[in-house]
C-alpha cells in the first residue's frame, strides 16, 4: 500500500491516516517532520472506568505489546525527524509498572533525553497515592541542537494550570487537553512547520495544530477514533491562547 491509501481526512491544514503507525511511517520521507508530539500506549492494559460512560481498552496498550513496539516506533522517528526536531511523548505517571522508566530506558537508545517534564493534571481516582500527574519525555537527536522557541526564560519542567480532561461519552478514553498539547507544540515548533502525531486518538494534537497554523499529520489505528478527530477538526474555529 501506499500513503494515500490510508488517508481518512484531509483539510487546509493536514491530513488523518486510519492505521498501524507502524505500516505508515515507514512512509514518510526521511527528516520530513518537525515535531513528534504524541500520547501513545502506555503499557499498562488501560481500561476506561465506567464512570466515564466510554468503558474501553486501548489497543496495544499491554505491557509486552507496548514493549515491542517501541523499538521501531522510535527508529522510523528518528529517520522522520529534522536533525533539530524533537519527540515529545507522554507518559503515565506513577502507578505499579515503572513506564516512565521503561519508556526512558528504549528511549535512549534512539535519542538524547532532553527532559522529563512533569504535569500537575488533577487529584486522580482510588486512595493511598492517589495519581496526581503525569510525565512527558521530551527527546532529541542532537543533544544542544533542537527546536525551542520558548523564549521567556520562565519555561519550567513542571506543568501546573492545565486540568485532566474528563471524557465525555463518545470522547476518546483518554484524551489530553488541546492546551496542553498546544503548549509543547509552542515549545518546540513555529508556525508552518509540520507536526506528527503517530497515536492521534479522538485528534486532540491535530485540533492544536490547526489554531496554532502549523500543519499536521495524524495517524491512528481506530477507525472510531479516526471520525471523532474528523468532527472536531470540521468543528474547529476557535483560537487557542496559551
Amino acid at each position: 500500500m501506499i500513503l494515500k491509501d490510508y488517508l481518512y481526512y484531509q483539510d487546509d491544514a493536514g491530513e488523518i491516516y486510519c492505521g498501524d503507525c507502524l505500516e505508515i511511517m515507514p512512509l514518510l520521507a526521511d527528516k520530513s517532520i518537525d515535531l513528534v508530539l504524541t500520547d501513545p500506549p502506555y503499557g499498562i492494559d488501560y481500561l476506561s472506568p465506567w464512570r466515564t460512560e466510554n468503558h474501553s481498552k486501548i489497543t496495544n496498550d499491554k505491557l509486552d505489546d507496548w514493549q515491542e513496539m517501541l523499538p521501531q516506533f522510535f527508529t522510523e522517528t528518528k529517520r522522520i525527524l529534522t536533525d533539530t526536531g524533537c519527540c515529545c511523548c507522554c507518559c503515565c505517571g506513577g502507578g505499579k509498572t515503572p513506564v516512565t522508566a521503561l519508556f526512558t530506558i528504549e528511549a535512549i537508545k534512539h535519542f538524547n533525553l532532553i527532559q522529563t517534564l512533569v504535569w500537575r493534571k488533577f487529584v486522580g481516582l482510588g486512595w493511598r497515592y492517589r495519581p496526581a500527574y503525569e510525565n512527558i519525555v521530551i527527546l532529541s537527536k542532537s543533544k544542544d541542537n533542537y527546536n525551542f522557541y520558548d523564549t521567556s526564560r520562565t519555561c519550567g519542567n513542571v506543568i501546573e494550570g492545565i486540568n485532566q480532561d474528563i471524557p465525555q461519552k463518545g470522547d476518546h478514553p483518554t484524551q489530553k487537553p488541546v492546551e496542553l498539547m498546544g503548549k509543547l507544540t509552542l515549545i518546540h515548533s513555529k508556525e508552518d512547520d509540520i507536526v506528527l502525531d503517530p497515536f492521534l486518538g479522538g485528534g486532540t494534537t491535530a485540533v492544536a495544530c490547526k489554531r496554532l497554523n502549523r500543519r499536521f499529520i495524524g495517524i491512528e489505528i481506530s477507525e472510531k477514533y479516526c471520525e471523532i478527530a474528523k468532527n472536531r477538526l470540521q468543528n474547529e474555529a476557535r483560537p487557542l491562547f496559551i
